[in-house]
């Protein structure tokens, strides 16, 4: 049992006992070709689309994400929300003590965040000179 090139395409290989290759015989049935009936996604260019329309299976999903959020986007807008005004830092209010002073606490607590040490707490010789 030996190959040998189909008689009709002389691409393929068939064995002794075939007449026709595999492409050929579907070709004279009238089959359309495997590779003719895919079609790529109009999006990527990469994947075949899903059935009954132009996108893939991820370029799909991810449109249907995006109308999701911009429809997420539109009721919250809609609804009051979202506000899109840009406020200035001088018009912002922060509540200070009645008398204006920081308490020792929150200074405390304060220098610890920043990594500082109170200067009480050095020695004079730890103490940074000033020039």
């Amino acid at each position: 049992m030996g190959l040998r090139k189909c008689p009709r395409c002389e691409l393929n290989y068939i064995r002794d006992d075939e007449k026709y290759c595999n492409v050929c015989k579907r070709e004279m049935k009238g089959e359309p070709d495997v590779e003719d009936g895919v079609v790529l996604c109009i999006e990527c260019g990469e994947n075949p689309v899903v059935k009954g329309s132009d996108l893939c299976a991820i370029c799909l999903r991810e449109a249907r994400r995006q109308e999701k959020l911009s429809n997420l986007s539109d009721d919250m807008h809609e609804r009051g929300d979202l506000s899109l005004t840009s406020v200035a830092l001088d018009e912002i209010e922060v509540p200070l003590p009645a008398d204006g002073e920081i308490p020792e606490s929150e200074l405390d607590e304060i220098d610890k965040e920043l990594g500082e040490e109170d200067a009480d707490d050095l020695s004079d010789d730890e103490k940074p000179e000033d020039d």
